[in-house]
């Protein structure tokens, strides 16, 4: 029953007892007429929302969806060292700064030095999940052309056992032109270090799509007019 057809049937009630919004009673009549808007409306707003988050929760646990999963390749490995961070507590909570003080390496898609410039910035979370950050990075490779491009890193890291795993998103800046495609592509990061031993390593994972579900094809990446 909708809030209109629940004040409708309040109208033809009074109207079967003599009163009209007119009446003798026109307080009352507007009091009930006011708590049917004001029971009803949040009433199917809850019974929307609660509908919404079933349907949700159940096609969680289904293979509804418009997409297959995307396919992730292994693009570039990273090599890296790590230091303790520097800890700064502030009205936001506790952050951290690591500097990229060691360098590395990366190989695979491209070779390259990493250059020890920059740092780590963490905001640290520190509750019933455990010990978390947020994790910035801005890694500076330099090829042996002396050709260099960036690497920007946002990622969740968890802390445990003076070690640390997580995953990210990855974005290449680069004018290299056999690279320059590598600004347009989508990439995530998976990394884990070791603080007793300063050992920590990185790789990069091209993202493809696998296209629809139901075969049919992705407009966006069709050949130009085969749309």
């Amino acid at each position: 029953m909708g809030c209109l057809e629940v004040i409708s049937r309040l109208e033809a009630s009074a109207n079967s007892n003599g009163a009209t919004p007119s009446s003798t009673k026109p307080n009352n009549y507007n009091y009930l007429k006011m708590r049917a808007v004001l029971f009803v409306s949040p009433l199917f707003i809850q019974l929307g929302v609660s509908l919404g988050l079933e349907q949700l929760v159940r096609r969680g646990h289904t293979d509804a969806g418009v997409f297959n999963p995307p396919k992730t390749s292994s693009f570039l490995q990273l090599d890296l060292r790590v230091t303790l961070p520097s800890n700064v507590s502030t009205p936001d909570g506790m952050t951290a700064l690591a500097p990229n003080v060691e360098g590395g390496k990366a190989t695979g898609a491209f070779e390259a030095d990493i250059l020890p410039v920059g740092a780590a910035y963490e905001r640290v979370a520190i509750n019933k999940a455990g010990e978390n950050s947020f994790y910035q990075n801005r890694y500076i490779f330099q090829t042996a052309d002396n050709q260099t491009l960036s690497l920007d890193v946002d990622a969740i890291l968890h802390y445990e056992n003076n070690a640390l795993h997580g995953f990210g998103l990855g974005k290449f800046a680069t004018i290299i032109p056999e690279l320059f495609h590598l600004n347009y592509q989508a990439y995530i990061v998976e990394v884990m270090a070791d603080f007793n031993s300063g050992i920590a390593v990185g790789e990069v994972f091209e993202l493809t799509s696998c296209g629809r579900r139901d075969g049919e094809p992705i407009k966006g990446l069709l050949p130009p007019g085969d749309a």
